[in-house]
């Protein structure tokens, strides 16, 4: 049953990671006539949605099993894709992000776990650079396909592959076997209350400074990957030139997970960090200056990547080392919430801006500001001890 269950959730990891329209959704957006400020209500829709309801959806794995929470949230992800299809009023278009929103929510780690709890910690180590691998692979090939897709204005062909890919992933999450969870081993952590994880991250200087680094990245990273596809378009770069530079992007990433390990054993891990954090955005910065050549812009994004990949996971065993095992997984939430409160203010930010600004230039401020942020919440993260 675990080797089946592996390859089910292998299976699951792809389907569900496949999606052409993540590669052209404002492009598309655009070309059905939304204005820029519309389609950034729309990404708060969305951001806000999951961040508000990344608990809450807890309680329906929790209540109901992680099948379930899975079924519910790709149902509501079918929801989403049709509102896209169909809908072109503004305010229903909010509607349906907010439902994608909780379509996340609820498929954030709850098949996941089931598959973990599948497995013993041997095996995880094994399988998670499969899943990795899995992963990058899938989203390699929607770049490609949704550049191709967006290249010749065939949106249409995109979304009905991407809803053929969800319907395949709830036949995947119907088959996936749950087990029971008795006694307490599965059973949520009652004695964890939001004052005791408020009052661990007060108490915990490196809690603060990765929340921090995490809500500042997604102030200026999650739109630049949102608008990626425009901005090369404003630099003249057809949408087969976006998909293939995504591709190169997650397959560089998926090959540096790889090589990490050998080479920060070799280095002083907190300096490590620190130059690739600021290379990173070094790199962004030029990818985003008008000046920049255009046929230098999918070098600096890739290698932006590649800079992020190469520190990324010292900066996580940081965090996982200083959390509480106790609170390990309330804690992660908390991450996730971070990304969304970053997402969230971006877009705010973009509304205001939008009008006397285009998003290349209102990305450069949004970068700007993070840098200020982020830099020292990076070093105060990498000369900490827990």
């Amino acid at each position: 049953m675990k080797n089946r269950t592996v390859l089910l959730y292998m299976t699951f990891v792809f389907l569900s990671n496949f999606s052409t329209i993540l590669y052209f959704l404002t492009v598309y957006l655009e070309f059905v006539g939304f204005s820029m400020v519309a389609i950034s209500s729309m990404m708060i829709a969305y951001q806000v949605s999951k961040f508000i309801l990344e608990v809450p959806t807890g309680y329906i794995a929790d209540r109901f099993g992680r099948k379930t929470s899975g079924l519910v949230g790709g149902v509501g992800m079918l929801g989403y894709y049709a509102a896209l299809l169909l809908v072109r009023s503004p305010l229903l278009l909010i509607g349906a992000f907010a439902l994608k929103g909780f379509a996340v929510a609820c498929l954030s780690g709850s098949i996941e776990a089931i598959y973990i709890d599948s497995v013993s910690q041997d095996q995880l180590v094994r399988l998670n650079i499969v899943e990795r691998f899995v992963f990058y692979a899938s989203y390699a090939i929607s770049a490609c396909v949704g550049g191709f897709i967006s290249s010749v204005g065939a949106y249409l062909i995109g979304l009905s592959a991407d809803i053929i890919a969800m319907v395949l992933t709830l036949v995947v999450v119907v088959c996936i076997p749950e087990m029971r969870r008795g006694g307490t081993a599965g059973a949520p952590e009652r004695g964890i209350s939001p004052k005791m994880i408020g009052a661990a991250i007060a108490c915990n200087g490196i809690l603060r400074s990765a929340f921090i680094m995490d809500c500042s990245q997604a102030f200026a990273f999650v739109a630049l990957e949102d608008f990626f596809s425009l901005l090369l378009a404003g630099r003249g770069m057809n949408a087969v030139a976006s998909g293939v530079t995504i591709a190169v992007q997650l397959l560089a990433s998926a090959s540096m997970g790889l090589i990490v390990p050998s080479v920060i054993a070799h280095v002083d891990k907190g300096r490590f960090a620190r130059i690739c954090g600021i290379i990173r955005l070094v790199l962004t910065a030029l990818f985003l200056i008008p000046l920049a050549p255009a046929n230098l812009l999918p070098v600096f994004y890739v290698l932006q990547t590649v800079a992020y990949s190469l520190f990324a996971p010292i900066k996580y065993s940081v965090f996982q080392n200083a959390a509480d095992s106790s609170m390990r997984c309330s804690l992660i939430s908390v991450q996730s919430q971070m990304v969304a409160v970053g997402a969230v203010l971006f877009y705010l930010l973009n509304s205001v801006l939008s009008s006397v600004a285009g998003i290349r230039v209102v990305l450069l401020v949004a970068l700007g500001i993070s840098s200020l942020v982020y830099i020292p919440a990076l070093f105060c993260l990498t000369s900490q001890r827990p």
